[in-house]
């Protein structure tokens, strides 16, 4: 965290395998054990370092390069306690970074789940062992949750999306996948000439909902942007605009003077953006009648 001033971190936590075996308790019962191994990914756009560096991370009170680091606190024993951690356990770890760009740690980490005791009617029967999810069926469980949860009312809007970082467009995506239409884009340039194509198109206003990222360094450029999409509006106050702001102090000054300025109906969300946050905050719209 302390090496990413900008853009994003993102940790993946996936199975990398599972196997599956018995331990006899007795002759009546026996227990399966489900051995994985999970894989935790780190990745940063932080400030990277020269790939040549990478071999000297894991030392103890090592750095890298001192000269990009100084600046950071730190006696530079963590990777090297992290991988003797990751060795104790029989995984492995590695990293891969470039200067400027960012990093990208991962390793491995050996687990095992106990299941339910399984009854066992004799030593020449073996137990049934449940399967686990598959990826797809999880997906269809996920579908269905994000189905049944996401209010009537919205699923009829039409909504944009203006974030500078992907995982960010995507997530929200999945989140109002059965919306009806639903875009996403990385610029506000992208989704004002959106706008006015649908605009001349159509002869109506494109979107209903607008949720759109708001940084320090993009003050000016968003405040247009919000401007620009109230204009092309049929009814410049019938567009909500929703600000994506990072949970801090001078994030909440900075949604509070968009809001105060831009007027309308306006409000704020903060990241990390979870579905319960969402719901929230398209309840919280309803009950006030701004949907």
């Amino acid at each position: 965290i302390k090496f990413t001033e900008k853009g994003e971190i993102v940790l993946t936590i996936s199975m990398l395998s599972k196997d599956f075996e018995e331990n006899r308790m007795g002759s009546t019962y026996g227990q399966m054990n489900k051995n994985g191994i999970l894989l935790i990914e780190l990745h940063d756009t932080g400030i990277g370092m020269n790939p040549e560096f990478i071999q000297y991370a894991w030392k103890s009170f090592s750095r890298g390069d001192m000269s990009i680091t100084r600046k950071q606190d730190g006696a530079g024993l963590g990777l090297s306690i992290c991988k003797r951690l990751v060795e104790i356990n029989g995984g492995e770890i590695k990293a891969e970074s470039q200067l400027g760009v960012g990093s990208t740690f991962w390793f491995t980490w050996n687990i095992e789940l106990l299941s339910s005791l399984t009854p066992i009617i004799s030593s020449s029967i073996t137990p049934t062992i449940s399967k686990l999810p598959t990826p797809s069926l999880l997906e269809a469980q996920f579908d269905k949750q994000i189905n049944y949860a996401l209010p009537n009312f919205i699923r009829k809007k039409r909504i944009l999306i203006i974030h500078s970082v992907k995982n960010m467009r995507n997530a929200m995506l999945t989140y109002f996948k059965i919306v009806d239409k639903v875009d996403a884009f990385d610029t506000f340039n992208e989704g004002i000439k959106a706008a006015q194509t649908y605009k001349e198109l159509y002869n109506q206003s494109a979107y209903d909902i607008a949720f759109i990222g708001l940084y320090e360094n993009n003050e000016e450029e968003t405040m247009k942007a919000a401007l620009k999409l109230r204009a092309l509006d049929m009814d410049s106050n019938r567009l909500i605009i929703i600000f994506i702001v990072f949970p801090s102090n001078e994030g909440n000054g900075l949604a509070k003077k968009f809001i105060r300025k831009l007027g309308g109906i306006t409000s704020v969300i903060y990241t990390p953006i979870t579905w319960k946050k969402l719901i929230n905050q398209i309840i919280y719209l309803e009950k006030n009648n701004t949907v």
